[in-house]
């Protein structure tokens, strides 16, 4: 069973080496516009916004939001069904291409510097670690 001293020393580690800011970003960009994006990118075609919801597993509130969003910087572009006037149908812009294709290389231009300073030996285990630590974790429940 591990010591006080090595949960501390751990949690000291893990406070100075801050990979909450890392996922916390991964994360953001997930359910976020880059997710809608991405989704939008690989349908290469229209998609009705109850779909990116449920795709998503988003609300479909923060998805209107998104959408508003996206539709006032040029991303999409958004129109009601001929048929119902209900569903919102999205398409992606020629500028909303380009920026997922740019968020893209972006991407695996960090992946490849990741791997260039760590190895891919060592990010691979670091990340079967960090799936077996998330396994092994349930967040403390507190009765307040």
């Amino acid at each position: 069973m591990a010591t006080r001293m090595q949960i501390e020393r751990m949690l000291e580690k893990l406070k100075h080496a801050h990979p909450d800011d890392f996922f916390k970003h991964v994360d953001e960009t997930q359910a976020g516009i880059g997710a809608v994006l991405r989704l939008l990118y690989i349908s290469n075609d229209t998609v009705t916004a109850g779909k990116i919801s449920d795709e998503l597993m988003v609300s479909t509130a923060r998805v209107a939001v998104l959408l508003k969003k996206m539709a006032s910087k040029g991303l999409i572009t958004k129109e009601h069904s001929p048929i119902d006037a209900r569903i919102t149908l999205v398409k992606l812009t020629e500028y909303g291409a380009k920026t997922i294709e740019e968020m893209r290389d972006g991407m695996y231009q960090q992946m490849g510097i990741v791997i260039d300073t760590v190895g891919e030996e060592r990010l691979l285990e670091f990340i079967t670690i960090a799936e077996e630590i998330k396994n092994a974790i349930t967040p403390p429940k507190f009765d307040f």
